[in-house]
């Protein structure tokens, strides 16, 4: 194998074997060889020097036997690959190539037969693979079917003896021939190989590095100065620390604290628990006119399921009582991963319910109602609307206000990479992370209740759709107005400019989320006061 394309260290022959572990165990002499693919996991030394690699064979493979006898081996492994076209180039005369990432270990293996080794080798695997999944499984849940597998099993070290690999990952070519290559494995969402050449491409120039197509829009000035304390602040009580999700909870109330401060004073302001059919929900009520029957706006906050409460998005939800002269009740919906989907949904349901039939003891009208919330909060309450529908309680809800909401896990390329960076305030690594942390089972990433835009969307009640301009997720956001409108639902739609993902928290200082609050107040107001001249349209 060619030493012309070698890894720049250690990490990326381990990073390698973690993304693809399956490998082939090659063994026996020539016209008597025995190969069987494997997943295999990589063990390095502190130095980083890759030192052994661990795996398992069935028993009755009849490598086993053979390797018993002789433990000299190869260990063959191919990661990201693709076929490169000229027809990319702007320079129509490159050739066609072929890039990959690849590695050849020469190993001396030890066969590993004991009932330890089995379950260190078989948990070992099962763990890094289970890593970072939806609702990760374990080898334990297994129960009594695990004995069974783990007696037909031998385990083996392989111990490297040397090592040769190749990455071959356009290091030769020159740098706009680099970007048309980049470009068009983003089209065709070869993620894996592109995310390989960006790694192997940080000392080329910039123009190596594409920007995206078309070029993302530069935020407010005045979202901007929220934004970068926010997010400067957040990695100056991060900086160095491996966090829970306890622990960023933290972290995102302190950072969001300075923001809640100031704005309008509330006549009432109450933290009751629902008693409701999900069981017991947190909720805070702001009423500006105790004493008086009033519409219900029910707002459930961002944070990707994972983050913020009712505290972070304290000032948001006074601002829509007091210019709405209306109820704001906020749900404190548990939070994922500690608890999944569709928890916080089944309690947005009940809670919907509960104001129903208990909200005139409250001073508000439960035949009334509007929900709505930011980004996870956008998304639950679409969900919940869509449930409420298909439960036969289609009237209990009589409009929407989606701010930003999240309808599918799955972001295009583009949308990754012109929004989506880890320079913005939601990163596709975080949307990844959340999805994630909210599924709980791998076929409910479709689930239309909690995935709405794959969801029928007739029989909803009129909605508007706050969308941030320089936002990952404003792409779906548009998607679903032209999915609601061809369903004949009463849709609003209004992209802010210059407004990333979060702007509404920069409420105490921005222009542009005192105007989508505003208009959020008048479609509620419209819909829920029936006021005249109310109209529907597309901005």
């Amino acid at each position: 194998m060619s030493d012309r394309f070698p890894p720049r260290n250690a990490d990326d022959l381990r990073a390698l074997v973690q993304e693809q572990p399956l490998a082939w165990i090659v063994s026996g002499v020539p016209g008597a060889q025995q190969a069987t693919p494997l997943p295999v996991q990589l063990v390095c030394d502190a130095e980083g020097t890759p030192r052994t690699l661990l795996g398992h064979f069935a028993r009755n493979n009849p490598q086993v036997k053979a390797l018993a006898a002789s433990s000299r081996a190869t260990v063959l492994l191919v990661g990201p690959h693709g076929y490169i076209s000229p027809s990319w180039m702007h320079d129509r005369t490159w050739g066609p190539t072929w890039n990959y990432a690849s590695v050849m270990f020469d190993v001396e293996i030890q066969l590993c037969d004991t009932r330890a080794d089995a379950d260190r080798l078989l948990v070992g695997l099962v763990t890094q693979m289970e890593a970072n999944r939806p609702a990760a499984w374990s080898a334990e849940e297994m129960g009594a079917r695990y004995e069974k597998l783990v007696t037909g099993i031998v385990g083996f070290e392989a111990r490297i003896l040397a090592t040769r690999s190749c990455f071959k990952l356009g290091q030769d070519e020159r740098d706009e021939v680099f970007a048309d290559i980049l470009r068009a494995l983003d089209i065709k969402d070869q993620a894996p190989l592109a995310k390989w050449m960006r790694r192997f491409a940080e000392s080329r120039s910039p123009q190596a590095l594409p920007a995206s197509q078309p070029p993302p829009r530069a935020l407010d000035p005045e979202i901007k100065r929220f934004i970068d304390d926010v997010i400067a602040k957040g990695r100056e009580l991060t900086a160095g620390r491996d966090l829970s999700w306890p622990e960023r909870r933290e972290i995102c109330e302190l950072t969001r604290a300075p923001w809640t401060r100031g704005g309008p004073v509330i006549a009432a302001t109450r933290n009751v628990v629902a008693q409701t059919s999900a069981g017991p929900v947190r909720l805070r009520i702001y009423d500006p006119a105790p004493g008086h029957s009033k519409p219900t706006f029910v707002f459930m906050h961002g944070g990707g399921w994972s983050l913020f409460s009712v505290d972070t998005h304290d000032r948001v939800m006074r601002e829509f009582a007091h210019r709405g002269g209306m109820a704001v009740v906020g749900v404190d919906y548990d939070l994922s991963p500690e608890v999944r989907y569709p928890t916080a949904l089944n309690q947005v349901v009940a809670v919907v319910h509960w104001l129903h039939e208990q909200g005139r003891t409250l001073g508000l009208d439960g035949d009334r109602i509007a929900i709505g919330g930011d980004s996870a909060g956008g998304n639950l309450s679409m969900g919940a609307a869509l449930r409420l529908r298909d439960a036969g309680h289609p009237n209990l809800v009589k409009a929407i206000l989606s701010i930003y909401g999240g309808s599918t896990p799955d972001c295009s390329p583009a949308s990754r990479q012109r929004y989506g960076t880890e320079q913005d305030m939601l990163t596709a690594n975080e949307v990844d992370t959340f999805w994630d942390n909210y599924i709980g089972h791998l076929n409910d990433r479709r689930d239309p209740y909690a995935a709405t835009a794959y969801a029928p969307l007739h029989g909803l009640p009129p909605v508007f759709l706050v969308i941030a301009e320089c936002d990952i997720l404003a792409e779906q956001n548009l998607h679903m107005a032209g999915r609601l409108l061809e369903a004949g639902v009463q849709v609003q739609a209004k992209v802010y400019p210059g407004a990333p993902h979060s702007f509404i928290e920069a409420v105490a200082v921005s222009r542009v989320a005192n105007e989508a609050v505003d208009d959020g107040v008048a479609f509620l107001r419209s819909v829920l006061l029936r006021e005249r001249g109310a109209r529907v349209h597309v901005a």
